[in-house]
């Protein structure tokens, strides 16, 4: 991928909270100097200088909040080699539809209204919506999933969600009943003015609704690969709550879903609304109960990060002595994190499979491992297979039958390094 001085300029260290820009930053966990975790390299980009960026995890003392303190350009994030599809797997679809279908309960006739998707992708959340009677609309920067969204019949508008897009939307459109963003909230480089987009854009009886991988869940489960740098935030209700206030909005609702190791979804609303759901308090005090806002607490999640990549590495490192071959399962964003924070490249691993196309025939971002199509495995046998999606592995693991039923055996890094 070629960058521009431009592009590399605009990349920069945190000069405060992301939220509420305080100034108090407090170190978490170094993941060390790491790539662009979806800047998939083909073959003759190996030998090219590759660009790597610091990615700490960072604690705000002011208002909670957990972030990174180095923000990489989105253009470079978002418009350039973008190969992300929310429609690779059918657990995440299923989850689109079923999101869809119960925000379209949680509205009154929901028959013609406009629902508007953030950081739409190629528009599987937007189907769903369309098929329970909405009015649909996009909005990706991403060019490759605005282009097959538009192909598929989903209207989307290929650029960025700002307070502009916002009103352009508007004026053409009206308000949106629905306005959602998932895993994409924590992604919003512009962030104020894409929530103050939200406000001026939903109907005074609308609802917002984001999804994003629970903070707590990550301190708890010792998810740090979760942790990237399209991933600014990493999002739990006390700073959400502050937030939407300060933006002259309210979160009046909260619940915790299964998929990517547990997310939260926040409904939010013009203030009065709606009556304000137990759940929210609820859930913050599960927050400072479980030490989310607690330093130490914190400190305690990135020794034991350590602790797990010396765990996994010295699993890789014995099968490797005992003569065991080791591949990799799927090449996600986060898995680049896993690779990248542990050292591990060809030395372990033969190679990557994937079912996504955009990925085939390529190579992982900063360990240069080879991605080939899940159909190796029809005729390879090797021993172990490292699972970096790891959040959808019962589903992968029932694709790739064949790779079991010959004897071979899944490693789960996370939460805890197991062997399947």
């Amino acid at each position: 991928m070629y960058l521009s001085p431009e592009m590399l300029a605009k990349c920069h260290a945190a000069s405060g909270c992301h939220m509420c820009k305080g100034t108090n930053l407090r170190l978490v966990l170094d993941l060390g100097s790491q790539p662009h975790s979806d800047d998939f390299l083909e073959e003759q980009r190996l030998s090219d200088i590759e660009f790597l960026y610091p990615l700490r995890l960072v604690s705000c003392a002011d208002c909670g909040l957990l972030q990174i303190d180095y923000f990489v350009d989105p253009e470079i994030l978002y418009r350039v080699n973008y190969v992300y599809e929310s429609s690779t797997t059918k657990t995440g679809t299923a989850h689109y539809r079923d999101m869809a279908a119960g925000i379209a309960k949680h509205l009154s006739n929901p028959q013609g209204k406009l629902a508007v998707d953030i950081g739409s992708n190629v528009g599987v959340l937007l189907q769903g919506f369309k098929d329970e009677g909405f009015a649909v609309l996009g909005v990706d920067p991403a060019q490759h999933a605005a282009r097959t969204a538009n192909a598929n019949g989903i209207e989307t508008i290929n650029d960025f969600f700002t307070v502009e897009t916002a009103r352009m939307i508007r004026e053409q459109k009206g308000t949106a009943a629905v306005i959602t963003g998932t895993n994409v909230f924590a992604h919003i480089h512009s962030l104020d003015s894409a929530t103050d987009g939200m406000r001026e854009l939903l109907a005074s009886d609308g609802v917002i609704v984001i999804e994003a991988p629970s903070a707590m869940e990550m301190i708890d489960k010792v998810e740090y690969d979760t942790i990237y740098h399209q991933h600014i935030g990493y999002l739990s209700a006390l700073p959400m709550k502050r937030y939407f206030e300060a933006h002259g909005l309210e979160l009046y609702d909260v619940e915790l879903q299964e998929i990517h190791g547990g997310t939260l979804r926040y409904f939010v609303q013009h203030p009065g609304a709606r009556t304000i759901s137990a759940r929210v308090d609820k859930q913050i005090a599960g927050e400072i109960a479980a030490g989310l806002y607690d330093i130490e607490r914190l400190k305690g999640f990135g020794k034991d990060a350590k602790a797990q990549r010396i765990e996994l590495l010295t699993l890789l490192t014995d099968l490797k002595r005992a003569g065991k071959r080791i591949i990799g399962i799927s090449a996600p964003a986060k898995g680049n994190t896993l690779l990248n924070f542990c050292h591990i490249d060809t030395t372990y691993l033969d190679y990557v499979t994937e079912r996504n196309i955009l990925k085939v025939g390529k190579y992982t971002p900063g360990t240069h491992i080879p991605i080939l199509n899940d159909s190796i495995l029809d005729t390879d046998s090797p021993d172990y297979a490292l699972l970096l999606a790891w959040n959808f592995a019962p589903e992968i693991m029932a694709n790739l039958k064949c790779f079991s039923e010959k004897g071979g055996k899944f490693i789960i890094p996370i939460p805890r390094v197991t062997i399947v």
